[in-house]
């Protein structure tokens, strides 16, 4: 599943891309992925793009026509208002964005912004058998929003209405934002303090955007056992562990994401960050600071990698 950093630098290169474009239409492929009234995104135009954890907002105003106003006072005439709306995107487990440069729709040939979950046919022709919605820009570019297991979605909602949204209400604190300090992290992760640390890094209600990558590197980052309680941890290790997260999604976003295969940004460099990881996805790999082997457990359902020596339980 992509995670904070790889929606961060689609959000980075999608903002260079498409923000001042107009879309033309937009094409709902398979029923289940989109919410909301399509129709409403025609003519409209992007006018930024932003992240929430996992979330990628795309936001957009059009130009709706009402009926003229008239007063005694001719200052006062009005013939069209702004309408403020935003698509959100969730990749989900499989999902994938590619953006195709204007009036070239084969990927293989020039430069395309691709991000999400890494498959051979990203880098092919546009539309494949994943593709289950397109948005076509007045100028011919093109985004495709393919998701091969269909668990991603698009939400098309009023800019209002987000501040009520539950899903992103629920979110925990933004471990970029300068106000997410130890503390926060300590009062966020005792909500439950019988989770071993690694496991409660990744709910999102705790803290927003961290999976299984970040939250293995982050403790190796900070020195400590992913099995370890968090209600035995030390506002010593809150602090160390705090930077550990900072400092493994910031080298993540720095090299373009952890897409193993075929991430592109939108200068067409490729994604190389698990090169660089210290304990993910290393298990019999010696330990990049001492040589000892990384070892791997599950928890939670999921793939745990740390050193013993180095993260001390």
């Amino acid at each position: 599943m992509p995670e904070l950093p790889e929606v961060e630098v689609i959000r980075r290169g999608l903002e260079k891309k498409i923000v001042g474009l107009q879309i033309k239409k937009i094409e709902i492929l398979n029923a289940k992925t989109f919410e909301g009234d399509p129709q409403l995104v025609t003519g409209a135009t992007v006018t930024g793009v932003w992240r929430k954890a996992k979330i990628l907002g795309i936001d957009l105003v059009r130009k709706s026509l009402i009926v003229e106003r008239r007063s005694k006072n001719k200052d006062d005439n009005r013939s069209t208002t702004d309408d403020t709306l935003t698509l959100l995107f969730h990749l989900k487990m499989t999902g994938q964005l590619v953006l195709v440069p204007k009036h070239k729709l084969r990927t293989t040939n020039h430069e395309p912004l691709i991000g999400g979950h890494p498959t051979l046919d990203m880098l092919g022709e546009m539309p494949n058998k994943s593709t289950r919605a397109i948005i076509t820009f007045a100028d011919g570019t093109k985004l495709y929003f393919n998701d091969q297991r269909k668990f991603g979605w698009i939400k098309l909602v009023n800019r209002e209405s987000l501040i009520d949204n539950q899903f992103l209400k629920n979110l925990g604190p933004e471990p970029l934002e300068k106000k997410f300090t130890w503390r926060v992290l300590k009062e966020r992760l005792l909500h439950h303090p019988s989770l071993p640390v690694k496991v409660g890094l990744m709910d999102q209600t705790a803290v927003a955007g961290i999976g299984n990558i970040y939250a293995a590197e982050a403790c190796f980052n900070a020195k400590i056992d992913p099995r370890k309680k968090v209600r035995v941890l030390s506002d010593d290790e809150y602090s160390a562990l705090t930077k550990g997260i900072k400092d493994a999604l910031l080298a993540s976003i720095k090299y373009g994401g952890s897409s193993r295969a075929h991430y592109v940004n939108s200068d067409g460099e490729k994604g190389y960050f698990l090169k660089f990881a210290h304990v993910y996805n290393r298990a019999g790999d010696p330990c990049t600071v001492c040589g000892s082997i990384i070892q791997k457990i599950a928890q939670a359902g999921r793939s745990t990698f740390f050193c013993a020596k180095c993260q001390k339980i």
